[in-house]
């Protein structure tokens, strides 16, 4: 279990590793985490990570994301008549589910809330091969 604590002489939040044998203190800076989290968001949308805008914040002692966002979405010229695909807000459901299991995963930080606004979509493109 890790745990972030903030240094009084404002210095960035420290990372604390509870039990772990080690002495010492891990620094995870804001733009790590950050970075990290752009990251994991735009795999799980399937967007690009620049399209992807992070905030953190604290969430009742837990590491809280807003993100802005884009989705992508399936050309509707390229599917067929019948396509049943899952509804954005499942995506965006399983993509909260996804953010903060593999946030804290990479991070070591615990994320608590996760907050997706999305402002967009971005039609993926189906890629022909040339005959």
């Amino acid at each position: 279990m890790s745990t972030v604590t903030d240094d009084p002489a404002g210095r960035e939040p420290t990372l604390v590793a509870d039990g772990a044998g080690y002495p010492g203190h891990i620094t995870v800076r804001q733009r790590a985490l950050t970075t990290v989290a752009r990251a994991v968001t735009a795999e799980s949308l399937g967007v690009d990570p620049g399209q992807v805008s992070v905030t953190l914040r604290d969430d009742s002692g837990l590491l809280g994301l807003d993100v802005v966002t884009p989705i992508s979405i399936p050309d509707l010229d390229t599917v067929g008549a019948g396509y049943a695909g899952t509804t954005l807000l499942q995506r965006i459901s399983d993509a909260q589910t996804v953010i903060r299991s593999g946030t804290t995963r990479i991070t070591g930080n615990q994320v608590g809330r996760v907050d997706i606004r999305v402002r967009g979509a971005y039609i993926k493109q189906e890629r022909r091969v040339p005959r």
